[in-house]
């Protein structure tokens, strides 16, 4: 039973820790500690396999991609924040778009491809004044922000989460986002018929009226949506790794901003606490493989006759809601619900399953930095957030559903 109640212990103990905001790769490292000790019932054969599986963990080709990868893309966010390029890409957005609506859910929408932590926060300044013409309460301009911020999520290939998932879960990052593709399509249809429910209110305006924006010429937006295009399209097209095309993408931007680039922003720009995070959750993965507990958890599981669904929907979803990190949450949840699904003809549906719950528990967290953040800045309470974020989401959860039965009887 000892491997049982490793796995079991490590588990609360890493949604505890991230929930007390202590780091996601402190986190991940003693809950590796915690299930290498316990792996078997031989705590001295478990103690001299520490070492040998956390370089395992560490050395494996995919885990070594995967920290460079989360690197790179917490770089190229960084230098278009610092470079000034976010700036432009928002004021392309207002010159370029036809209608206040566009432009108060393409600015959230813009910077939430970013990996910012607390990113909502910097759109919330930009889209307020556009709130205000729009006659939107800050409760309502709240759930607007968090509801486009975490927009492409389910999609966009650099997304830590994505990442992250992708390599847990062994399918490539491209599959998973054409199968969520669906789910943008359900989000947006929900936003528009939620948000833009009052036509007296949103009354389409000309950009360069509302917004007194300068005017950006097309060979200007072009440079400014170019880092973008280097980074998503070269490979689908050319099958080349993401980590060519996000430095291409960078030395692009350097060149593009040459007069304002300094070297210290390379330095800046890397987030070592999500790269730590994520070396943790390649170390916590080769110790839950190593571990007999996963084994044991899934046969006492099936004993008690709990549907293999509801644990699908519940660990994933308490876990993100838990800690508030969607990158944390993935990594405690997958390591132990995906050895259940592995033999399944339907893994990729499960697959889906998992990482939208981890995503709904994530979003809706109340030490969720960006809730956190954004309720403060327009001076609300949480709970009128929650009553105005919760009718979008549960259309949201409710077509997640529907698409998974169509899923179910079509494609898997």
């Amino acid at each position: 039973m000892l491997p049982l109640i490793g796995v079991i212990i490590s588990f609360f103990t890493v949604v505890i820790l991230l929930s007390m905001k202590k780091s996601l790769g402190a986190a991940m490292f003693i809950g590796s500690l915690i299930v290498g000790i316990s792996s078997t019932n031989d705590i001295a054969e478990n103690i001299g396999g520490l070492i040998p599986t956390f370089v395992t963990g560490i050395i494996d080709p995919i885990a070594i991609e995967l920290i460079v990868l989360v690197s790179l893309v917490a770089v190229f966010g960084y230098l278009m924040k610092e470079l000034e390029l976010l700036t432009d890409l928002i004021d392309v957005a207002r010159y370029y778009l036809s209608s206040i609506f566009f432009i108060i859910t393409a600015i959230p929408s813009m910077i939430g491809v970013l990996p910012m932590p607390g990113g909502a926060v910097f759109s919330a300044p930009i889209i307020e004044p556009i709130g205000d013409q729009m006659e939107m309460s800050s409760a309502r301009l709240t759930s607007l922000n968090i509801y486009y911020r975490h927009l492409w999520y389910f999609i966009f290939p650099y997304m830590p989460s994505m990442i992250i998932a992708s390599s847990l879960s062994n399918i490539n990052v491209m599959t998973i986002a054409l199968m969520h593709i669906p789910i943008v399509g359900i989000m947006i249809i929900i936003g528009w018929i939620y948000y833009n429910n009052d036509k007296k209110k949103l009354i389409q305006k000309e950009v360069n009226q509302d917004c007194d924006t300068e005017e950006v010429s097309f060979l200007d937006a072009i440079k400014v949506l170019l880092p973008f295009v280097i980074v998503l399209f070269p490979p689908l097209i050319l099958d080349i790794s993401f980590v060519y095309a996000l430095i291409v993408a960078i030395l692009y931007i350097i060149l593009l901003r040459k007069d304002l680039f300094e070297w210290k922003y390379l330095l800046n720009g890397m987030n070592l606490q999500l790269t730590v995070g994520v070396a943790g959750i390649m170390v916590f993965k080769a110790f839950i493989e190593n571990s007999e507990g996963v084994m044991i958890l899934t046969e006492l599981l099936i004993s008690f006759g709990i549907p293999l669904f509801l644990l699908a929907l519940f660990i994933p979803f308490i876990a993100g809601l838990l800690t508030g990190n969607h990158t944390g949450a993935i990594g405690i949840s997958y390591p132990i619900l995906l050895t259940l699904f592995t033999d399944s003809s339907m893994y990729l549906l499960w697959h889906m399953i998992i990482f939208s719950s981890s995503y709904f528990g994530y979003v809706l967290s109340p030490f969720h930095l960006c809730n956190l953040m954004t309720v403060k800045y327009y001076n609300i309470s949480l709970d009128k957030y929650y009553k105005e974020i919760i009718v979008p989401f549960a259309g949201t959860a409710a077509g997640i559903f529907l698409l998974s039965v169509i899923y179910y009887f079509t494609i898997i």
